[in-house]
């Protein structure tokens, strides 16, 4: 089994740094997500900001967590927008700090990267906020200033509790069609590495009355620091399958009690998609929830995987048994 080596880590590129999920209503999404990660939220405040000639207010809070974030964004009442109501339960983007917006929109721009909205704090600032259409890979991207970035994390840092910040997710999901030129797309797009394209093997994977034994898929991850960005090639009709591709799936945690937090997400209400274990009737090493009515879904993977996945992002090779 390789060995964790945090000093390993920190010579790899940071990655993304909050995931946005867009929820009807900020206080009811804070007080589920409180229930199910145990983490407590900042409390909401509007950013009036000011696309080409449109103003929106957004009122949004931040998870008082360690990177990455939850954030979570109210709907709003504008048709196509993307934080609109028809969006209320989806993953909107990856979240990327940025130093230089101006400069970063220059480049998405001459990449042919499709901009679904510029934000500004007035309409002569440059911009603080950019997102992305939805590419191949089928997801937006957020790149946000450093002066919204210090207003979201000063306000999280001032509200949280003292002591160390909880930890969060450690990576997000994403099927997509065709994983080789995924890869390439995204590491043009997010300006880091990432692995090769491997085999992973499920031995014994149910989905529902559906069993695989065992399940097997082409996966890559980038060359960053938690969080790692997934990509995931499309496999077969379930869970993996080509209906579930352009969307970010899940937030990934690490788990050190399968059994005892399988349970307790049954009992607040979650069904599961998918269940991995080493043999039928053996103790789950990970599982991948439904989605609930805040638009919370959650792959749990055994702590004790975490240094296979700390190899393969630092050396770009997946360790073999």
């Amino acid at each position: 089994m390789p060995e964790t080596t945090d000093e390993a880590a920190h010579d790899l590129p940071t990655s993304f740094s909050h995931t946005a999920l867009v929820v009807e209503n900020i206080e009811e999404a804070a007080v589920r997500f409180e229930d199910v990660f145990g983490v407590s939220f900042s409390s909401p405040e509007h950013h009036v900001l000011t696309g080409g000639s449109a103003r929106s207010s957004l009122r949004m809070s931040v998870s008082l967590t360690q990177e990455p974030y939850f954030v979570l964004v109210e709907a709003v009442d504008e048709p196509d927008d993307v934080f609109g109501r028809e969006q209320v339960g989806s993953l909107a983007y990856w979240g990327w700090w940025e130093e230089d917006p101006a400069e970063r929109l220059r480049k998405l721009e001459a990449e042919g990267v499709g901009i679904a909205a510029t934000y500004a704090a007035t309409a002569d600032a440059p911009p603080e906020m950019i997102i992305t259409e939805a590419d191949l890979c089928g997801t937006r991207i957020c790149y946000v200033a450093p002066a919204l970035r210090d207003r979201m994390t000063d306000k999280a840092r001032q509200e949280a509790s003292k002591g160390p910040l909880p930890a969060s997710y450690y990576h997000v999901g994403m099927v997509v069609p065709d994983i080789d030129a995924a890869i390439q797309r995204c590491a043009t797009v997010f300006g880091v590495p990432f692995t090769d394209a491997a085999w992973t093997e499920s031995p014994h994977q149910e989905e529902g009355d559906v069993v695989h034994a065992p399940f097997r898929q082409r996966q890559a991850i980038s060359r960053t620091r938690e969080p790692y960005i997934e990509l995931i090639e499309a496999t077969g009709d379930g869970v993996f399958g080509p209906s579930r591709a352009g969307a970010l799936m899940y937030y990934a945690c690490w788990e050190t009690d399968m059994t005892s937090r399988l349970a307790r997400l049954g009992s607040q209400g979650f069904g599961m998609d998918a269940v991995m274990r080493m043999g039928a009737g053996a103790d789950p090493i990970a599982a991948i929830t439904s989605y609930d009515d805040k638009g919370i879904r959650i792959e749990l993977a055994d702590a004790a995987a975490k240094p296979v996945m700390e190899h393969w992002a630092r050396t770009g090779k997946l360790p073999t048994f």
